[in-house]
């Protein structure tokens, strides 16, 4: 049977990536930092459909400690961010990766126990948002999608961290946006001082709601420039497995799978 090790982000920085001296690279698994909804989920799927590599995924909660353990040769790849949450860590750090290819779409939404509908949110409403800037963005560009504020700034896929709270032109409704940790952000649901929380899919689906059903706004899939990508090193990209494990992901067979695995929650990029 083919090995899927769960691992937490403790054990993960603490992984070596050093092959034994009696196996080639070829014979050592690709590692694989995932998200466990549904990035690990969907990695499962390849790894059991396809003999042509094994997977060693290890499941992280996201942050930037992914991306570099993949930078420092710890890891040969990630699977849980988009681009413009790439290109915020790069600039920051001035360390790259590779974009290897897209695989999917978590449409950002909005979540309440107090609201059906984002014209019921009240004056002074508290509504809680991921603190990574890309993430902060999408979360004031849904809200002005659907009427609660103005921002001064167009959008820019290739730029679209720079709307933060400044970016605010107006807000009629004193709407107050919190920003938090990524992890913290579908766990606010449980504060009854909170209206509303804005959060991507994967931690939606990871508390058993379906962003398909439950949220009360939601991103388009339409021309949806945040697709999660498979990022790897500049070593283990020219891996031709990682070429193999990239054509398996990105297959019509796997887009199949994730739509009737996932409902309409989470959306192939093919």
């Amino acid at each position: 049977m083919r090995r899927f090790a769960a691992a937490t982000l403790v054990a993960v920085l603490g992984f070596g990536a050093v092959a034994c001296s009696d196996e080639s690279a070829d014979d050592e698994p690709i590692t694989v930092l995932a998200q466990a909804t549904p990035h690990a989920e969907i990695l499962r799927y390849v790894d059991e459909s396809n003999p042509d590599y094994e997977l060693d995924v290890k499941v992280v909660p996201g942050g930037p400690d992914p991306n570099m353990s993949v930078s420092n040769g710890s890891a040969d790849a990630n699977f849980y961010q988009h681009p413009p949450y790439l290109r915020d860590w790069e600039n920051e750090t001035g360390e790259h990766l590779v974009n290897v290819v897209g695989v999917h779409i978590e449409p950002l939404g909005m979540y309440s126990n107090s609201i059906d509908a984002i014209d019921q949110l009240e004056d002074g409403a508290k509504i809680v948002t991921h603190n990574s800037p890309s993430n902060l963005a999408r979360a004031l560009i849904l809200l002005e999608a659907n009427g609660v504020i103005s921002l001064h700034k167009k959008v820019d896929p290739d730029n679209v961290s720079k709307i933060n709270l400044q970016s605010i032109a107006s807000n009629p409704k004193n709407v107050e946006i919190v920003p938090v940790e990524d992890t913290l952000v579908i766990q606010s649901l449980s504060d009854k001082t909170v209206d509303g929380v804005i959060a991507t899919s994967n931690f939606a689906l990871e508390v058993g709601l379906s962003p398909a059903q439950d949220a009360v706004i939601a991103e388009s899939p339409e021309n949806n420039p945040y697709v999660n990508i498979l990022a790897a090193n500049e070593e283990a990209a020219k891996d031709p497995r990682m070429e193999k494990l990239a054509a398996d992901l990105s297959s019509p067979e796997t887009a199949e799978w994730i739509r009737q695995k996932y409902d309409g929650s989470v959306i192939p990029a093919n």
